[in-house]
């Protein structure tokens, strides 16, 4: 069984993480494209965060006895919190830049 924990927490995270990559590349593809800085460089806080919460959260699936409650890791939770809040600062800036008409 911890065997299916591990595979799945990968799964879950390992998504998590895709789509964070996913809009930091739409954030490099706007810079490149319209010629404004987007400082899609920024996304990669949200994702060291989510990379280490998950990996907080991994060990602790390989070396517990019991089924983990998620929330039996403050640190973990912390990054995940600060992860997210994060993503919708910088994902409605960028929302908002992409968004603004220009005159030309």
């Amino acid at each position: 069984m911890p065997i299916a924990r591990l595979v799945f927490g990968l799964m879950i995270w390992g998504g998590s993480v895709a789509l964070q990559v996913i809009v930091m590349s739409i954030a490099r593809f706007f810079e490149r494209t319209s010629g404004q800085r987007t400082g899609h460089l920024r996304f990669l806080l949200p994702i060291a965060l989510t990379t280490g919460g998950a990996i907080l959260y991994l060990r602790r699936m390989l070396h517990a006895s019991v089924w983990p409650d998620f929330i039996g890791d403050p640190l973990a939770n912390l990054m995940f919190f600060v992860a997210g809040c994060l993503l919708i600062v910088l994902g409605s800036a960028l929302y908002e830049q992409m968004m603004v008409e220009r005159p030309e």
